[in-house]
């Protein structure tokens, strides 16, 4: 394996899984979103509870990306969250002809983008972690060829 199939997919995961966590930690605002779903029928009693459950299932699956915590999982949770929030946020062809057009299309082609990637981290197996594992035994660490090396093929006792 080439450290482009190592770290590739590792990569992959951080740069969509920050999108996320931005949007999650309300970094990108949210207004046009709750806006969105207001216009869409949604009382205002719910918006507010939509716009939790939608920040929850970002910052959660965003950190389940970038740590490459259950990684397929967090990345099927993004695309559940992504198709309706898209189609309700982003509908690019109710606003043709007026100034709103472009940014619609815009964020409906990056929402996009990131269920292709998304897609592609849901559909890949072994996903490689962004971080060594460890596993601590009774005889010492376990599962990093990288401590042996370090310690001159000792194993590392606490």
């Amino acid at each position: 394996m080439n450290s482009l199939q190592l770290s590739g997919p590792a990569a992959a995961r951080v740069l969509v899984g920050a999108v996320f966590l931005a949007t999650g930690f309300g970094i990108i605002p949210q207004a046009p979103a709750a806006k969105a779903l207001a216009d869409h029928g949604a009382s205002g009693a719910l918006v507010p509870l939509l716009m939790l459950a939608g920040g929850t299932i970002e910052i959660v699956g965003g950190f389940g990306l970038i740590l490459g915590i259950y990684p397929q999982n967090a990345a099927i949770a993004g695309i559940a969250f992504l198709i309706p929030a898209t189609l309700v946020g982003d509908g690019f062809w109710q606003v043709r002809g007026t100034p709103t057009y472009i940014p619609q299309l815009l964020q409906f082609l990056k929402n996009a983008a990131m269920t292709g990637g998304l897609l592609f981290i849901a559909a890949t197996p072994n996903q490689p972690a962004l971080f060594p594992r460890f596993l601590l035994t009774s005889t010492g660490w376990e599962g990093c060829s990288r401590v042996r090396s370090v310690t001159g093929g000792k194993m590392l006792r606490s």
